[in-house]
């Protein structure tokens, strides 16, 4: 393909999205007042070295989506009372090897089928087609950003990559913010001209689970980014992260994915469960399950072993 053709593919990709955002901002809500958006996007493919090529990159390192989630306590959310493996996991995140399953749901899938053709193009959201069961692996890279080109607290790109092929399955940029005397979850996933921001707030699963949810008030919610302004978008999506203990509520088809894997999550301290899920206009369209565990590695580095 000629650059003169990826020129126009990409124009028309930046135009269809400030139709849909347009679309977005007469027949959804407003964007509520103070919440802090990334001003990153790209200016075409992302891919894994999205962050090096822009010229993110501060200097340092972090190890997870979040320094301590202590940051995050509030009355009704008790940083204490969730599970250490799930806390490893949001704090260290980089220690981590995952493996993941889509399923895309009835109604959507011809559109998701195209969707994917695109997605695979630009090496963002890069995720398998309707009907593609297949267990992929991720590995993860997390890299600080510069406070002149991302001003939000602790901003960081988390960027997951196919462990088979390199190419970049997710490019996002997490953060948090404040308000009203609630930290919520900030992530900016950038697109062409634009970005897919998500506010998310944490709540309490039993046995010691977290969910990160946009289906709270205030500031939680999706929205999509432009240099003109944000327009609120009818999704809502969400996280849940729970322990591999057999007490754990993950679902079957979780559980089933670490069989499928070979990990015994069950007698893995370390190991986690994670379910991702994502409506339009309240109708669920796309269901990723997770399992993640803790390299050999850096279990001897917490561990003290070296």
């Amino acid at each position: 393909m000629n650059a003169a053709t990826m020129d126009r593919r990409r124009r028309l990709f930046a135009a269809a999205l400030g139709v849909g955002a347009g679309a977005i901002s007469l027949s959804h809500s407003r964007v509520p007042d103070g919440v802090p958006f990334s001003p990153v996007v790209a200016r075409g493919r992302v891919g894994a070295d999205f962050v090096d090529r822009t010229e993110l990159a501060a200097e340092g390192t972090v190890r997870g989506e979040m320094d301590d989630l202590s940051a995050y306590a509030r009355p009704g959310f008790d940083p204490d009372a969730v599970a250490p493996a799930v806390r490893r996991f949001y704090e260290e995140t980089a220690d981590y090897r995952m493996a993941y399953r889509v399923r895309w749901h009835r109604g959507f899938r011809l559109g998701a089928a195209a969707a994917t053709r695109l997605t695979s193009r630009l090496r963002q959201l890069n995720l398998p087609g309707p009907g593609d069961a297949e267990v992929r692996h991720l590995e993860s890279r997390f890299v600080p950003l510069r406070t002149d080109c991302d001003p939000r607290d602790g901003a960081r790109a988390w960027i997951r990559t196919d462990a088979a092929t390199g190419n970049a399955v997710f490019v996002a940029l997490y953060a948090s913010h404040v308000h009203d005397g609630i930290r919520d979850v900030n992530i900016a996933v950038p697109l062409p001209y634009c970005n897919l921001s998500t506010v998310l707030r944490p709540e309490q699963l039993d046995a010691g689970g977290v969910e990160l949810t946009t289906r709270r008030p205030g500031h939680p919610g999706l929205y999509l980014v432009t240099r003109r302004g944000a327009a609120a978008a009818p999704m809502d999506q969400r996280f849940r992260v729970w322990p591999s203990t057999a007490d754990a509520p993950a679902p079957d088809s979780v559980r089933s994915l670490a069989r499928r894997v070979d990990r015994d999550t069950s007698d893995d301290c370390d190991a986690v469960l994670a379910r991702h899920a994502m409506w339009v206009l309240g109708q669920r369209f796309l269901t990723v399950d997770y399992v993640a565990g803790r390299s050999p590695l850096s279990r001897s580095r917490h561990n003290g072993e070296i």
